[in-house]
């Protein structure tokens, strides 16, 4: 029996929803549900789920890279003795860990050129074959 063919969905235009106020969780679940198209509902669990691979990784002491947009740095912090402000007293902190955040050149360009069609996509890019002459 053959088996019937998988049709192709359509390649996905990029379609770029002005953003015009903050950017909360929820902001961020309809701006992405109407660049593809689709229902705030079948978005809000992957970008859920997104969240909660970095925040995993990051408690797990691993760096997040997210390439021409971001990067987590979990870092350790070591125990220092620190003045209480309020009285004055010396009292120790433990050592414990921080997350730092590294934006990427090509974000912080955009940022500073004000280029409000940026995008993390990488374009592809056709090298020209060399020839053997």
């Amino acid at each position: 029996m053959k088996k019937k063919p998988v049709p192709k969905k359509p390649a996905l235009k990029a379609r770029r929803t002005p953003i015009t106020e903050r950017l909360t969780t929820t902001t961020l679940i309809e701006v992405v549900a109407a660049d593809l198209g689709r229902k705030p509902a079948d978005v809000r669990d992957t970008i859920t789920a997104t969240f909660d691979a970095i925040a995993r990784a990051n408690a797990s002491g691993q760096d997040v890279a997210i390439s021409r947009f971001v990067t987590f740095r979990a870092y350790r912090v070591p125990s220092r003795t620190a003045r209480n402000p309020a009285t004055g007293e010396l009292m120790k902190v433990p050592a414990h860990r921080v997350i730092r955040f590294r934006v990427s050149d090509y974000l912080a360009d955009a940022v500073r050129r004000g280029d409000r069609r940026v995008s993390t996509r990488k374009t592809r890019t056709v090298k020209a074959k060399a020839t053997g002459e």
